[in-house]
């Protein structure tokens, strides 16, 4: 099988893939994209289960390269892989936030500000582009 249609197969597979997990998010990731979608939430537009690169972000706001992962306790055995993910996700320019299982049932309003600040310090801040030419 040659290169090209390989990853034309990858690529169909993850897309399959990334549309069941749409239709079977976990309860925590419900609760929170009952409060994302639809522009809910300050207007901004967040996707679910996207796929970048080899990778699959649970929530993205591409508007503000914001990744919002919902970690729950699988995630304490896997900490070498989403560290290799943050950094891929992070070279190719975007934020990432975790927040707990906990956090989103018990603290929803709290999680959501912690979004919206993460958005606002960085369109505050100014372009490390900039800071360089300085």
């Amino acid at each position: 099988m040659d290169d090209l249609r390989r990853k034309r197969l990858y690529k169909k597979h993850k897309a399959k893939f990334t549309k069941k997990l749409r239709h079977s998010m976990t309860p925590t990731e419900t609760v929170l994209w009952e409060q994302l979608r639809n522009r809910n939430y300050r207007g901004l537009k967040f996707r679910r289960q996207v796929n970048i690169g080899p990778f699959i972000a649970d929530f993205l706001c591409m508007q503000h390269r914001l990744i919002v992962e919902v970690d729950g306790s699988a995630h304490d055995n896997q900490k070498k892989y989403d560290k290799e993910r943050d950094g891929y996700l992070q070279e190719n320019g975007y934020i990432i936030l975790r927040v707990t299982n906990l956090d989103v049932y018990e603290n929803i309003n709290i999680v959501l500000e912690y979004i919206y600040q993460s958005i606002f310090e960085r369109r505050s801040s100014p372009s490390p582009v900039r800071q360089e030419k300085e």
